[in-house]
């Protein structure tokens, strides 16, 4: 930690513990995820490429018109061509792996508060454990787009992936400032 070519202390907070001021400062992380943390990471990784994989050799052999816009009762509002559903998979599997990408990476989060030396390796899993259940989310969402443009899963489907993304990021959020 320099500072105009001279050596600063760390910065402390009121009961002595090291405040980390920038992201180089910060420790790397020192955890190790559970099985199923892994799985969710490895599964959402696995299922975005792959739907993606697929359904592109699909849509090679398709002429008609898909779904690509629902109303709240689930009728269909818009159509669009399989190579719109292609380039919207394209993106979503790209955002999926994005995040399980990022969830290796928990150094560089944007935390609401300071992370010190006694809070920082909590903080760090429960932001991980956060980013394995969004992916995870953003694969069953295209889980459920893929399904419903094949006729296997009704886009109804789509509100249990929403709510699951929704209910996960809330629970976790409610960690991070339990955990401060």
């Amino acid at each position: 930690m320099t500072e105009g070519g001279r050596t600063r202390d760390p910065i402390r907070n009121r009961d002595g513990g090291v405040v980390y001021t920038s992201f180089q400062e910060r420790p790397q992380p020192a955890f190790a995820l559970d099985p199923l943390h892994k799985g969710l990471l490895g599964i959402s990784a696995v299922l975005a490429l792959g739907l993606f994989v697929y359904f592109f050799f699909r849509s090679l052999s398709m002429d008609e018109n898909l779904p690509m816009h629902y109303d709240f009762s689930g009728d269909v509002t818009r159509v669009g061509s399989s190579w719109e559903s292609v380039g919207t998979l394209a993106m979503l599997a790209v955002t999926t792996v994005g995040v399980v990408i990022l969830a290796r990476y928990p150094r560089i989060y944007n935390f609401p508060f300071m992370l010190t030396e006694h809070n920082v390796q909590r903080q760090y899993k429960n932001a991980v454990q956060m980013m394995a259940w969004l992916a995870f989310s953003c694969a069953l969402i295209m889980l459920v787009m893929v399904g419903s443009w094949l006729g296997v899963f009704s886009v109804h489907w789509t509100w249990v992936a929403v709510a699951l993304m929704m209910l996960s990021l809330g629970y976790f959020m409610w960690r991070m400032f339990k955990f401060r």
